[in-house]
């Protein structure tokens, strides 16, 4: 077994060949031109948040969409770097360079291998071998296979040489779409973490509330006193258009008793729309004690 540092300063000799589509498709219509930024970006955006920028109406607003875009993953806003977008960067410059698969255009998003990297980031391990496989007409054949297990989702995923170095996923576990849509947005935060943090958002009765299971809030404990601080971020789109964006913070204390009679705990932003219409609310939420942030873009038509 080979750990992940390792495999990234090795020569991924295996890699030639012509670009392949992959087991399962995980792609939107590739954009160009003015478009060329949902190139790469469409594999960690939102279905609804693909939908908001393909309406913008010209280059200022997508320049606007695109910052934000950015701004809204950076792990550490008080730093000057985004970090986000720099292990993006490296991400798409490492698999154009050992994943493209023959394809002639550096594409290596194209390759399963460059998706999931795309994805998941480099494999906590990874294991180069041959395996015997048989083709339609039965006969065996040896092949170059490797594996590359994430520790953190617990996933084993094997990569076959179908041929002309096309490396393919052989089968996709149930828990490989939940990582994947898990990470799109908490791609860039503390792997070490284990405490993973979700909510669902829904508008209703003039208020958006946020709806967090207590299992997956971490509190600081004092004596009988459990303690949690949540920052809260929305952006609220009218017409495919920004017009609002709210920033609140809720400090919440409750007894040990009290909690033990909680599933879920409610945050409510009280919003009023000012014209009848489909919305968007983006909604990002911070755990302020482990740090661990989720979002849920929702939309509500008045």
């Amino acid at each position: 077994m080979i750990s992940a540092a390792l495999m990234l300063t090795i020569a991924l000799v295996t890699v030639s060949g012509v670009s392949c589509g992959g087991t399962k498709k995980l792609e939107m219509e590739t954009g160009t031109g003015e478009n060329a930024f949902l190139e790469t970006a469409r594999f960690i955006m939102l279905k609804n948040e693909a939908q908001i920028y393909k309406h913008l109406p010209d280059n200022e607003a997508r320049e606007n969409f695109i910052k934000e875009f950015w701004e809204k993953r950076d792990p550490n806003p008080e730093t000057t770097e985004n970090e986000a977008k720099m292990e993006f960067d490296q991400r798409i410059e490492f698999i154009n360079r050992w994943f493209n698969e023959g394809t002639g255009k550096g594409r290596g998003w194209d390759s399963d291998r460059g998706k999931i990297y795309l994805y998941l980031g480099a494999p906590d391990a990874r294991d180069v071998y041959e395996r015997t496989i048989y083709d339609s007409f039965g006969m065996a054949m040896r092949v170059q296979a490797e594996t590359w297990i994430y520790n953190r989702h617990m996933l084993a995923l094997e990569f076959i040489d179908k041929g002309f170095g096309i490396f393919r996923l052989t089968s996709w576990p149930p828990d490989l779409l939940s990582a994947i849509d898990s990470e799109k947005f908490t791609i860039f935060e503390n792997k070490q973490a284990t405490q993973k943090f979700k909510f669902k958002a829904v508008y209703e009765n003039g208020e958006i509330k946020i709806k967090i299971p207590v299992k997956d809030i971490t509190f600081d404990e004092d004596s009988d006193t459990m303690k949690a601080k949540f920052n809260i971020l929305i952006y609220v789109y009218y017409d495919y258009k920004k017009i609002d964006k709210k920033e609140e913070t809720r400090d919440l204390t409750w007894t040990k008793d009290e909690l033990l009679k909680k599933n879920t705990l409610e945050l409510t932003v009280p919003y009023t729309p000012t014209m009848n219409g489909k919305y968007y609310f983006d909604v990002i939420v911070k755990d302020a004690t482990s740090s661990s942030s989720y979002r849920n873009l929702i939309q509500h038509k008045f």
